[in-house]
């Protein structure tokens, strides 16, 4: 009977999202995930669930339910927090996309809270954190490495929130999505009782593409492109437009017009589009530069930054890192010994430089 209920509650949320539901029927690519896991893993769940009556799936589907209650309350806390100690913010991907795209529903899974900060920020934010008893994840931290840091509370549900001082780990994106202009443009969401900045619809959507093709094939979610086609389709002209003409801007005019040529061979006559005066885009599954070797890599960011002194921190946060990341990747008892695996991690991390990831 709790099956029924819930299944019925979530149908006359489709039906209150018309163009979702239409996205689902029109769906080329739905048929092809059989497996309850690989379905799960696209991020499908909450959509499938409906369809399908498999335990897991429903399992799944609830627990997510509670994810989201649990983000929203955790969000608003974080966000009050910030407000007060007058620090500027937006916060952006799946979170706010279930504002944005999915009218609140709890249809759009997410492992983490994305938060884009100015970089000066940075320090003042992590010590509201720790001492709100949030801990860093036990990973590579540091300016120039890693444009992220992770924390995450101890609580059932956990909470993880990705600080981000840059929009994404990619440099190539860096000129064009600076922090302070993107917060000038930036619109406000109204949740049930809070409020947060998020992108502004154009640049949100140019974003959405570029972490799209960012990633390998075999590691895009499937629920990307629902939120990129929904972005997509709540365009008027002009700023579709718009979204040509900035992507000409920023050298992303083929990734963007490759993106939507996707979502067009997932979602068939929902997606159209023209190109920008007829200028054609190419199409491929790949539109970013390759990183087979992670040396060609970190010549690439060491070459972008400017000054000995940065260039010289970059170098540096490759050889030291803080005792809990390499006291965590021993999986060292005791912090006594933590300086003599130093050399060890410079062996293994130089491997790592000129070998193939």
């Amino acid at each position: 009977m709790t099956s029924l209920l819930h299944g019925i509650a979530i149908i006359t949320m489709f039906k209150e999202h018309l163009l979702l539901s239409q996205l689902i029927a029109n769906d080329s690519q739905l048929s092809n995930f059989t497996q309850v896991s690989h379905i799960i893993n696209q991020g499908l769940a909450p959509i499938v669930s409906v369809l399908n009556p498999s335990t897991e799936l429903q399992k799944a589907n609830l627990l997510q339910q509670a994810k989201y209650l649990n983000w929203v309350s955790k969000s608003k806390i974080l966000c009050e927090l910030l407000n007060q100690n007058k620090i500027e913010f937006f916060i952006f991907k799946g979170f706010a996309y279930n504002y944005l795209l999915y009218q609140q529903l709890p249809l759009r899974p997410h492992s983490d809270i994305d938060v884009f900060i100015d970089e000066k920020d940075y320090g003042a934010v992590e010590k509201l954190l720790l001492h709100h008893k949030y801990q860093a994840v036990s990973s590579r931290q540091g300016r120039f490495i890693s444009f992220q840091n992770s924390f995450y509370d101890d609580k059932k549900i956990n909470t993880v929130f990705d600080i981000h001082w840059q929009i994404s780990n990619r440099t190539e994106i860096h000129p064009y999505f600076q922090f302070k202009k993107l917060y000038k443009l930036s619109s406000t969401i109204a949740a049930s009782d809070f409020l947060f900045k998020t992108l502004d619809s154009i640049h949100a959507f140019i974003y959405a593409c570029f972490h799209f093709q960012a990633h390998r094939p075999e590691d895009r979610k499937h629920i990307w492109l629902y939120d990129l086609a929904l972005m997509w389709k709540g365009f008027t002209t002009k700023e579709q437009n718009k979204c040509f003409d900035l992507s000409l801007h920023y050298n992303l005019y083929d990734l963007i017009g490759g993106t939507l040529q996707t979502l067009n061979l997932t979602f068939g006559e929902l997606i159209s589009f023209q190109a920008l005066n007829g200028k054609p885009f190419s199409f491929h599954s790949n539109y970013l530069k390759s990183r087979n070797f992670k040396g060609r890599d970190f010549l690439q960011r060491l070459k972008k930054l400017k000054g000995f002194k940065d260039k010289s921190l970059y170098i540096s946060e490759y050889l030291f890192q803080n005792k809990h990341y390499v006291q965590t990747r021993y999986k060292l008892q005791s912090s006594q010994w933590v300086y003599l695996f130093y050399p060890r991690m410079w062996f293994e991390d130089i491997v790592k430089l000129i070998k193939k990831p």
